[in-house]
C-alpha cells in the first residue's frame, strides 16, 4: 500500500511538474515507468504532424451580373466596329493621297474625282466609346486621324504670275518665266479637339507645293513658293518654284494645272505626338500661246 501511495504521488508531481514547465496539452499521456525508489515517470507521446492547412483566399468571389457582362459584351462589339471602320478609313486615305499625288488635269483619272476630295472619318457616339469612369476606348493615334479629318484643310488655288489678264492677248507665253506659288493660307492651329474623352492639339502647315502643269510636267518646290509682283523685272525667274512651257495650249484648249499643297499635321494626345500628311489639290486653267515678232 505505501508503494502504491508513493507510486501515485510520484505521478502527481510529475503531473504537476508537466504543467509547469509547458508540456503541451495536446500531448497525450503514455506510459508510467515506476523505480523500487518510489519514482515513477510518465513518458508522453509526441502527436503526429498533420499536413499545413490549405491558406484560405480572402478575397471574396467577384459576383458577374447580366447587365454587366452585356455592356462589356456591347463595349466590345462596338470597339470591333470602329476598329473596322478605321481600317476602312484609312485605306480610302492612302487611295485618296495615291490619287492626289498622282493627279494630271489634262488626262483621265479613274476612280479620283476631279479633283479628288479627302474621306470623311468614322463616326461614333462618345457614350459608346467611353467606358466606366469616362476611360477612352480608342488609341491616341486613331483619335488624332478623326481630329485631322474634322480640320478640314483648306484647299490653295495655284499661285501663277505674271496672270494672262495683265497682258492684251490674255494668255501665257511659251518660254516667258512663270512663277509658282501658294496663294492661300499656308498655316492652321494650333487648334484643339475632343475625341472620344481624348484631348487632340493640332498644328498644320505646307511642306512643300507640287504643280502639274498640264503639258505632262511636273514642278515640285519645297516650303510654298514667292508670290510674283509687278515689282518684279520682267523675264526673271522666280527663285525657288517656277515653269516655262515648251509649247502653246492654243489654239483651242488651255492647260489645266493642279496645285497640290503637302500638309502636314502635326498632333499632340495623351502624351503621345505624331505627324499626319494630307495632300489637298486645287485646278486652275491657264491658256498658253506664241508670241512672235514681226520683222519689216
Amino acid at each position: 500500500m505505501r508503494g502504491l501511495v508513493k507510486g501515485c504521488l510520484g505521478i502527481g508531481v510529475l503531473a504537476v511538474l508537466a504543467s509547469t514547465i509547458g508540456v503541451p496539452a495536446a500531448w497525450s499521456e503514455g506510459d508510467v515507468t515506476c523505480t523500487d525508489a518510489g519514482f515513477c515517470v510518465n513518458v508522453a507521446k509526441r502527436p503526429k504532424r498533420s499536413a499545413p492547412a490549405e491558406k484560405m483566399d480572402s478575397t471574396p468571389p467577384r459576383r458577374r451580373t447580366p447587365g454587366h457582362d452585356a455592356e462589356n459584351e456591347n463595349l466590345g462589339q462596338a470597339r470591333k466596329k470602329f476598329s473596322a471602320a478605321f481600317a476602312q478609313y484609312d485605306r480610302r486615305l492612302a487611295s485618296y493621297a495615291r490619287c492626289v499625288r498622282t493627279l494630271d488635269p489634262s488626262v483621265s483619272n479613274a476612280g479620283c474625282g476631279s479633283p479628288p476630295t479627302p474621306p470623311i472619318a468614322p463616326e461614333f457616339r462618345t457614350d459608346t466609346f467611353s467606358g466606366r469612369g469616362n476611360q477612352p476606348r480608342i488609341t491616341p493615334d486613331q483619335a488624332a486621324a478623326i481630329a485631322v479629318a474634322r480640320l478640314q484643310l483648306p484647299t490653295i488655288a495655284p499661285g501663277i504670275g505674271p496672270s494672262p489678264d495683265l497682258n492684251p492677248w490674255k494668255m501665257a507665253a511659251v518660254g516667258y518665266p512663270l512663277w509658282l506659288w501658294a496663294a492661300g493660307p499656308t498655316e492652321v492651329g494650333p487648334i484643339s479637339d475632343s475625341v472620344a474623352g481624348l484631348s487632340v492639339s493640332l498644328r498644320a502647315e505646307v511642306g512643300s507645293l507640287t504643280f502639274r502643269m498640264g503639258d505632262g510636267h511636273t514642278v515640285t518646290c519645297e516650303g510654298t513658293g514667292h508670290p510674283w509682283t509687278t515689282a518684279v523685272e520682267p523675264a526673271t525667274k522666280s527663285p525657288n518654284c517656277g515653269y516655262s512651257y515648251a509649247k502653246p495650249s492654243l489654239p483651242g484648249r488651255v492647260y489645266k494645272v493642279a496645285a497640290i499643297a503637302n500638309w502636314a499635321v502635326t498632333w499632340t494626345s495623351n502624351g503621345q505626338s505624331g505627324v499626319i500628311n494630307v495632300p489637298v489639290v486645287d485646278t486652275t486653267e491657264l491658256p498658253v500661246g506664241e508670241l512672235q515678232v514681226l520683222v519689216r
